[in-house]
């Protein structure tokens, strides 16, 4: 037992003793240069291979720190792009809503005959059979039946259901639908219907119009007044292209509406008109030639012709 532990103290002490002495060495390497130089020849691949290593794993480690910025940049950068594509599609937005707001607030000053209600368009059903829109407008803001509805363009159509809060128009396009028109070019002034057309809705008929009627292509259609629903001037459409009946009395002509339906988002609804309704045309009644029965109880009228 005591063998051992002699042993360990020797073995320690002889290790102790090297080191002492490589340290000494080491310090005064340049002075003792039979010990310095093969200790440098035995250590330089090691410091070489050291330094190399360590070397890479900053080089590694500014690699990855870089690339860790990069990522970060090209993130913040993606961000910043997204919300500016926001902001532009956000002031576009506000640009078209503005301009839609400024041709309504000119059309309602060019025509203070009118009291209208500004309404949203919030639905639309446009088909073959039927080319309806929904309004966020409805009894409570005052909207009954049959009150026209129209854009600065132009006629859109008529309150066809009314219900608390929104209502329901039934476009000039509609099938269903007949406007009393009139040439607005003071050489013609012929008067007719346009009707919606079911083969092509997006372009209303100009229908039974005389053979002889004074009518061009390109001339403007306004209303006529007749009818009770549309007061008289507003536009309508213009004149596309005329074809002749087939039975060859009449001719129709195509129409392009004054109001893009393509893209309508707001309407007003006219409520209230100071103009009258244009009066119907007076004629001169004929008296029918007296009878004995005439004679005897007085004339019973005339018959307008």
């Amino acid at each position: 037992m005591f063998s051992s532990e002699r042993k360990l103290v020797i073995f320690i002490g002889v290790a102790c003793l090297f080191l002492a002495l490589m340290g000494y060495a080491w310090k005064q390497r340049t002075m003792i240069p039979y010990v310095t130089v093969p200790l440098e020849r035995v250590t330089t691949p090691f410091k070489y291979g050291t330094a190399r290593f360590l070397e890479d794993i900053h080089t590694g480690i500014a690699v990855i720190d870089n690339a860790i910025d990069k990522t970060l940049e090209i993130d913040q950068l993606e961000t910043d792009n997204a919300q500016l594509k926001q902001k532009l599609i956000n002031y576009d937005e506000m640009q078209a809503e503005n301009d839609r707001l400024r041709a309504l607030l000119k059309f309602q000053q060019d025509h203070p005959q009118f009291k209208m209600v500004a309404a949203t368009v919030i639905g639309r059903n446009f088909g073959t059979w039927a080319n309806t829109l929904t309004i966020d407008r409805g009894r409570a803001e005052g909207i009954t039946v049959n009150m026209p509805v129209v854009v600065p363009g132009g006629v859109v159509g008529f309150v066809s259901d009314v219900y608390e809060h929104s209502a329901r128009v039934q476009t000039m396009i509609d099938p269903r639908t007949a406007i009393g028109v009139i040439v607005q070019r003071p050489a013609s002034r012929v008067a007719s219907v346009v009707r919606g057309n079911g083969a092509n809705p997006g372009n209303p008929l100009l229908v039974d119009i005389a053979r002889d009627g004074d009518v061009l292509k390109g001339d403007l259609l306004i209303t006529s007044g007749y009818g009770g629903i549309y007061p008289k001037g507003l536009p309508v459409g213009t004149v596309l292209d005329i074809t002749n009946d087939a039975e060859g009395f009449v001719k129709n002509a195509t129409i392009e509406p004054a109001a893009n339906f393509r893209n309508i988002e707001e309407v007003f609804v006219i409520i209230g008109s100071q103009e009258a309704a244009p009066a119907a045309p007076v004629q001169d009644p004929k008296l029918v030639p007296q009878t004995h029965r005439d004679q005897v109880e007085g004339i019973k009228g005339a018959s307008n012709q």
